[in-house]
């Protein structure tokens, strides 16, 4: 069947009317499923990246609020209208600890959360959805990262790094320029996930306000995000909750204490340090006061508060012996009990009792699985929590563009140092980069895979977009990586749209600069679209629910030709449902079905296919 469209109502697209494409969402084996049994592609944004921060920062830590966070409410149409617009409509919306529970331990914002569930609400009017993602990078604000509040680690004896720490008003630089935290700090950092994956064990009788320093901050978190469950409940385009962004072990697993830290190694790549690589024990030395003999580069900065000793110091692991320090148990975070201590058995167990409190609130939740970066050979093997709705949630970015800040089009390199030089020899690194994550969730359980974090710098190549508006290099990088994730048929969250970011400031947090919309490329405030960064790469059509098994997606840019076949199910009575976005199609389109036909609702870009059994292939070109 072949049919013309015209898209006069154009002006009319995207107004104020819910969809409802899927009331609900479920998983089955490895795919997303809606109640009328159609399988569906999930595209939306990380809201937002500035989230990070507080919208209203204040010098006491403890009066701080993040109401406005992604955006006050008075903007959040416009926000959505055009999220909606882009199909972007499934969003982690980014929660920190902090944002809840910033006064106190058990004090709760409660504004916020009043906040919170009116930009959910919002977003329901839009046929969004969201889930909820209890972010953190690096613990906390206090250490250079976000997250975690202030009181958490001032309870264990840690003071704040003011060096680092991003939005103090003594150091309010939101335009950050290093990307990791100094040297002092990452001992804190590993300090405090230490002791919340695995304090019972390596501080045994470490106790906050009599509890057991493990349970105190696990509890605490929990129930914080509890109660974001419960002043959520009954909204139904909540369809989850991430567990933890990005987990990292801490010092659990650490065989020596003297070997390079890895993250240090990573950086170092992009940096060049004349001195060696830092290892831990240069940082836990720094975090005291000491200068590590021959590392230039690690930055001396006493962390532990007045009257308050290392923790690590005291039990056993290193001391002062004739005013130096000695480290005398490098390898005691290696073994408990007489085995290796595996970081994936605590996060295991954590994520498990983070779920169960969870559900008790909202039993059909979705559960976001991200697995340990460093994980080691247990990543996959022993994760699988064998419990029902489990999503997959890896991360994606061609990281040496991510740390480097430089792009040169078509061109990248992997951690092993292979180059990849023309573009089909990238696009092939990155579908097997994803590829190779969705193939984790085999041994998690055959789960459905959703790409939390993708994304691309704008502020390449020295910002030099900014200068002259040309953004070729970043449409390049674009015009791979989605087409990259188009071809795997992948789910995912962009990294990320942020409200304010501009030229200057980026995203708002430690340099970052990666939002798909920025004020400073708003030039028509009249254009839903203006604003947008590299959109005509991102902004793509694709198959919100299929009433049967895709197959295949590609999309050609420059043609803008869409391909999709699927395997209609005829058990399935409900229509496929197609996002065809009319930035890509401003003057019309052609539709083509095999083995199907089709109708058209353009008010809201849509496309509606009847399939007959067996193979159905859409086509759709401009008009």
């Amino acid at each position: 069947m072949r049919m013309t469209v015209s898209l006069a109502l154009a002006a009319l697209a995207m107004i104020n009317v819910p969809l409802s494409v899927a009331q609900t969402i479920r998983t089955e084996g490895a795919a997303f499923k809606d109640e009328a049994g159609r399988t569906l592609i999930l595209r939306g944004v990380n809201l937002g990246g500035d989230s990070k921060m507080p919208f209203t920062p204040k010098s006491d830590p403890r009066a701080v609020s993040y109401i406005g966070r992604p955006f006050p409410l008075a903007q959040a149409d416009e926000h959505f209208r055009r999220l909606q617009a882009w199909g972007l409509t499934t969003e982690r919306l980014i929660v920190p600890w902090e944002a809840v529970e910033h006064s106190g331990p058990g004090q709760y914002d409660t504004a916020y959360l009043d906040y919170l569930y009116a930009i959910v609400s919002k977003a329901r009017a839009y046929d969004i959805k969201v889930y909820i993602d209890p972010h953190q990078d690096s613990w906390s604000r206090a250490f250079g990262g976000d997250g975690a509040p202030y009181w958490t680690s001032q309870a264990v004896g840690l003071g704040v790094d003011r060096a680092a720490e991003v939005g103090a008003p003594q150091t309010y630089d939101h335009g950050a320029p290093d990307y990791w935290p100094p040297s002092a700090s990452f001992h804190a950092v590993s300090t405090m996930n230490t002791l919340f994956w695995a304090g019972n064990d390596f501080a045994p009788g470490l106790k906050v306000d009599g509890v057991p320093v493990q349970e105190y901050l696990q509890s605490h978190f929990i129930a914080a995000f509890t109660k974001v469950a419960e002043r959520l409940r009954g909204l139904d385009n909540v369809i989850g909750f991430d567990g933890w962004n990005e987990p990292m072990p801490g010092y659990v697993g650490t065989t020596s204490l003297t070997k390079p830290d890895v993250v240090m190694m990573i950086v170092g790549m992009f940096a060049a340090p004349k001195d060696p690589p830092p290892t831990n024990w240069d940082y836990m030395q720094a975090a005291s006061g000491f200068v590590p003999a021959g590392k230039s580069v690690v930055k001396v900065n006493p962390l532990w508060q007045t009257g308050a000793a290392d923790i690590w110091r005291r039990y056993g692991v290193w001391d002062v012996r004739d005013g130096k320090p000695v480290l005398l148990k490098p390898d005691y975070f290696a073994a408990v009990n007489g085995k290796p201590a595996d970081f994936n058995a605590y996060l295991k167990t954590f994520q498990l009792r983070f779920i169960h409190a969870v559900r008790k609130v909202m039993p059909t939740a979705l559960v976001m699985q991200e697995l340990a970066i460093l994980g080691g050979p247990t990543r996959t093997t022993r994760m699988a929590l064998a419990e029902p709705g489990i999503v997959s949630e890896p991360h994606f970015y061609d990281t040496m563009i991510l740390l480097s800040k430089r792009y040169t089009p078509d061109v990248t390199s992997d951690f092993a140092g292979k180059t990849y030089s023309g573009r089909d020899a990238v696009l092939g690194y990155y579908v097997k980069s994803i590829e190779d994550a969705k193939a984790e969730n085999g041994a998690l359980g055959g789960l459905p895979s959703l790409m939390g974090e993708v994304g691309l710098r704008f502020n390449i190549n020295d910002a030099a977009a900014y200068k002259t508006g040309e953004f070729t290099a970043q449409q390049a990088h674009a015009h791979i990586l989605f087409e990259a994730l188009d071809q795997t048929l992948m789910s995912y969250s962009i990294w990320n749209y942020t409200a304010d970011n501009d030229n200057t400031h980026g995203d708002w947090w430690r340099g970052e600069d990666l939002s798909i919309y920025s004020v400073s490329q708003r030039t028509n405030p009249a254009d839903i679209n203006s604003g947008g960064r590299a959109i005509h790469q991102i902004v793509r059509p694709y198959p919100v629910a299929t009433a049967g098994t895709p197959l295949s997606l590609t999309f050609d840019t420059s043609s803008r030709v869409l391909t999709y076949r699927y395997r209609a199910d005829p058990a399935v009575k409900a229509e496929t449902v197609i996002f065809v976005p009319n930035l890509q199609y401003p003057r019309g389109f052609t539709v083509t079905v095999a083995g199907g036909s089709y109708r058209s609702d353009p008010a809201h870009s849509r496309l509606f296919i009847t399939g007959d059994s067996g193979e159905v292939t859409v086509t759709v070109q401009p008009q």
